[in-house]
């Protein structure tokens, strides 16, 4: 129940708001990188535990950017997500899953 409040988050910042409004910590970064992977038609991703949330990030554009997923506010949201002291963890990557599953409906 806790995760799906990072899911309605990440929609209400890239849905409701004329620009993305910032996110504000990794697990809702996951959540947006979920929805865009399922959005694009690709596999789920499978960062591993402990792996910086700045890497994440960066090959999680990397990958998008090659399957040209069209510019717009969830691209913006992932891409303008700033903070660099977190590591993935096993509620991010639950979070991920969340985002992923709804980014495919």
């Amino acid at each position: 129940m806790v995760y799906e409040l990072y899911l309605d988050a990440v929609k209400t910042k890239v849905t409701r708001f004329e620009r993305a409004s910032r996110l504000i910590n990794g697990k809702e970064l996951a959540c947006a990188v979920g929805m865009a992977y399922g959005q694009a038609g690709l596999p789920e991703p499978k960062p591993e535990l402990g792996m910086e949330v700045e890497e994440f990030q960066q090959r999680s554009l990397e990958t998008l950017k090659e399957r040209a997923l069209p510019e717009g506010k969830l691209l913006d949201a992932i891409r303008e997500y700033s903070r660099r002291d977190e590591q993935m963890d096993e509620d991010m990557l639950a979070v991920l899953k969340l985002g992923y599953e709804s980014g495919r409906q």
